[in-house]
């Protein structure tokens, strides 16, 4: 039987609650809901597998495949498939499942599939993937657990449950019960993981309250030395839909690339530059950066 964490709790909570940014947030946060119910209906029709050429003919050879979260599907991506596209990412696709039926070591085995058929069409040797809540956990699966390792280059989380959520204590399913604190496939991902070879960047934010408790997106085991992003005051939805999020998983992207200006991952390149300074390369410990500024980033998205 696992317990119940309180001990930081009560006051995360009495604090977001003192600080006018988390009504913001919790604002945005309705929108973003919102806005991904109107396009729900447009991802329930099968998306056809396409390269989605960017900017200079598509510039960035390795394909990047989005995994959305528990109970959505490809409609959520819009913004940051824009931004790719933009950023000269040549092929950019989703992988689409249900939850329901089935468990995460299951559907991990058929996000590999996915995965070989991108690298047959495209011919490229590793992919990148972006995961969006449950998504990420289905990529750790099947870099760890399967033979990802060996054919992913750079995996980036969106307010992914890395050590569990008490939120999933509410839904139906085996998937459900694996997303739950102390879940076997929790403790068996998080214990004394060592993936070599492949970069792992995970975002989390302070006040997303489908993720409890939220260090929980954080990816805190020392063998993957992932790099940490809060992004702060952003709703587990808005996560996917913030221009300034965008850019910055863009931007660890095109690190992961060589991208001349970008730095290396671990140098954490972020949205606004003069929003926080670059954290040293030989510390990838978390960074952040406030949407509060809406002026200078937010609402100016390519």
């Amino acid at each position: 039987m696992v317990a119940l964490e309180t001990d930081q709790w009560p006051g995360t909570v009495m604090g977001a609650l003192r600080r006018p940014a988390t009504y913001v947030g919790a604002i945005k946060e309705v929108s973003s809901l919102l806005r991904c119910a109107s396009r729900y209906p447009s991802g329930m029709v099968p998306m056809r597998a396409r390269s989605a050429r960017g900017a200079g003919g598509g510039a960035h050879a390795t394909p990047v495949l989005l995994i959305h979260g528990f109970g959505h599907n490809h409609s959520g991506w819009w913004v940051l498939r824009s931004h790719l596209k933009a950023a000269g990412f040549g092929t950019v696709e989703t992988f689409d499942y249900s939850p329901i039926p089935r468990d995460i070591p299951s559907t991990a085995r058929r996000l590999g599939d996915a995965v070989e058929r991108l690298r047959r069409r495209t011919g490229a040797d590793k992919v990148h993937i972006v995961g969006h809540s449950l998504g990420g956990l289905l990529a750790r699966w099947y870099v760890q657990e399967l033979d990802g390792a060996d054919v992913v280059d750079t995996v980036v989380t969106l307010g992914t449950p890395h050590e569990g959520t008490w939120a999933a204590v509410v839904a139906p399913g085996r998937t459900a019960a694996e997303l739950r604190p102390g879940s076997w496939v929790v403790q068996r991902l998080n214990r004394h993981p060592r993936v070599d070879g492949v970069r792992w960047v995970a975002f989390y934010s302070n006040v997303d309250y489908l993720v409890q408790p939220p260090r929980s997106a954080m990816i805190r085991q020392p063998g993957l030395n992932a790099v940490n992003i809060l992004a702060k005051d952003h709703g587990h939805v808005s996560l996917i839909l913030s221009p300034r999020v965008a850019r910055a998983v863009v931007e660890q992207l095109q690190a992961a690339e060589g991208v001349a200006g970008m730095g290396t991952l671990a140098s954490l390149p972020v949205a606004i530059p003069a929003a926080v300074p670059s954290t040293p390369a030989s510390a990838p410990a978390a960074s952040a950066f406030d949407p509060a500024d809406a002026a200078a980033g937010a609402g100016h998205a390519p």
